[in-house]
């Protein structure tokens, strides 16, 4: 019996208001087919928690997802500049940002 699940599938063990904290690291080995069956799956009240988030963080927000975020800094990395969803939410007011130094 195989224990292997879709992304659909991987994406309905999450609920609204959950924590979540996927791997990668900025633009590096982030699972973003996951991300964006997240996204697709109209959750609400997440709260992303992982040291540099970028991509994730930028279509978590986007997709209006997010609530909260822990994390140290969020960007696409020098020279692509800051995650410009993630901007935006936070210039309207996202809630619960913690950035860790």
């Amino acid at each position: 019996m195989s224990k292997q699940i879709s992304l659909r599938e991987a994406a309905s063990l999450i609920e609204g208001g959950d924590a979540i904290s996927p791997g990668g690291t900025l633009l590096h080995r982030t699972p973003a087919a996951l991300i964006r069956e997240i996204a697709r799956a109209g959750l609400r009240d997440l709260t992303l928690i992982k040291p540099s988030p970028g991509y994730d963080a930028d279509l978590l927000c986007a997709a209006g997802a997010v609530k909260r975020i822990i994390s140290g800094i969020v960007t696409f990395e020098a020279e692509f500049g800051l995650a410009p969803h993630y901007r935006k939410a936070i210039e309207k007011g996202l809630t619960g940002l913690t950035e860790h130094a």
